[in-house]
């Protein structure tokens, strides 16, 4: 049998809400998920707001401490990795660019600084890896002394993927990144997404409440409500037949969204 990738078990998160009685109260944030993610392969985690959806993103790329659970990487625990293999592994892409890439900071200096904290390469290898990673991304050399503000929407998320894949990680969480695009650069960055996954083998996991670029891009959903996964299948299975009410729903509404545009 193939060791997944990406192996969770029992992952939880809770967070603390003060005191009454001098007992610690808490609100479960992330209830115990378990999920499996292969090389190659995209899993998207849908659902409303509140749903735990990012809470779990953000403690997979390791953002935010985990309260229970356990993560494994190609059959070894993940908390026994070093903070730099961490960061070689799971790369995030942010929802906004002009929030996620520092402004004061030219694209070249941006696409540098993880090579600089987490690598041993001098600087004209740095230099190379970054122009390299630009070129994969669609963009130009000379866009290393462009600032974000300088550029397009559509360029500083291209930017966005190219910070993620610095490291050469093999999985990479993108948290509602495609929200803020229109929908020609939408298509863009989904097209080259893709093309990424095709020729580094890159795992994904897509964070997203938009179920048309879900069935698009995903070989499975896991559904999440209030903090808890209340359905996990194949994404063609999850949109022909799905079993949940709450997965249902959101199927129609989105259905109903594209029929009255």
């Amino acid at each position: 049998m193939t060791t997944p990738l990406l192996k969770v078990s029992n992952l939880s998160k809770q967070y603390c809400t003060g005191f009454k009685w001098l007992q610690r109260q808490h609100t479960q944030a992330l209830s115990p998920t378990s999920f499996e993610l292969g090389k190659g392969e995209t899993l998207a985690i849908v659902g409303g707001v509140g749903s735990g959806k990012s809470t779990l993103a953000r403690i997979l790329v390791g953002a935010e401490e985990r309260s229970g659970g356990d993560i494994h990487f190609e059959g070894e625990e993940l908390e026994s990795r070093n903070l730099n293999q961490r960061c070689r592994l799971i790369r995030m892409i942010f929802q906004d660019p002009n929030t996620s890439l520092n402004p004061r900071l030219s694209i070249g200096q941006l696409l540098d600084e993880p090579l600089r904290f987490n690598t041993q390469l001098n600087r004209y290898e740095r230099n190379k890896q970054v122009i390299d990673t630009l070129r994969k991304v669609g963009l130009l050399p000379e866009h290393t002394d462009f600032y974000p503000h300088m550029i397009s929407e559509g360029q500083k998320q291209r930017v966005a993927v190219a910070r993620a894949l610095m490291l050469n990680p093999k999985i990479i969480i993108a948290d509602e990144a495609m929200t803020a695009l229109d929908l020609s650069v939408r298509s863009q960055i989904i097209n080259l997404l893709l093309k990424l996954q095709k020729d580094l083998g890159l795992s994904y996991i897509f964070v997203s409440h938009n179920l048309n670029i879900i069935r698009h891009i995903s070989d499975k959903v896991m559904v999440l409500k209030d903090g808890e996964v209340i359905e996990k299948a194949p994404t063609e299975q999850i949109f022909t037949s799905p079993q949940h009410d709450y997965t249902q729903r959101l199927i129609a509404e989105q259905t109903q969204r594209l029929q009255t545009r």
